[in-house]
């Protein structure tokens, strides 16, 4: 389940340290914030610096290695809070990477650059 960005708040912090439990929409967004900010940490921001930027997530870029290290830390926490089996955890993920992902930044070498130029 993918929630608009501007729908999410912070629901973590309202049931910290309470015996009140949440509903899936409410742990699904609380997960969705924790990601959000773990792919965040790398930049120094935070949810809450980006939330009220328009496409954020294009503002910031990870590398090809990073974002597969984030794909299995999301695999990893989806299953842990959401209690999804393996494959479903996985499509969570990549949704979640296609709606919030950052922008993959790849490096192109200058010869292979002039190349692709040449051919074109």
């Amino acid at each position: 389940m993918i929630i608009p960005i501007s729908k999410i708040k912070a629901y973590s912090n309202k049931y910290k340290n309470k015996n009140i439990s949440m509903t899936k929409r409410e742990k699904t967004t609380a997960l969705f914030i924790e990601l959000i900010n773990e792919q965040l940490k790398p930049h120094g921001v935070s949810y809450e610096d980006v939330k009220s930027i328009p496409e954020w997530y294009m503002k910031y870029t990870t590398t090809p290695d990073q974002e597969k290290e984030f794909i299995d830390h999301c695999i990893s926490r989806i299953q842990s809070v959401l209690k999804l089996n393996k494959s479903m955890a996985e499509k969570e993920a990549q949704w979640f990477i296609l709606q919030w992902g950052l922008r993959t930044q790849y490096d192109v070498s200058p010869e292979l650059s002039k190349k692709n130029r040449k051919t074109a």
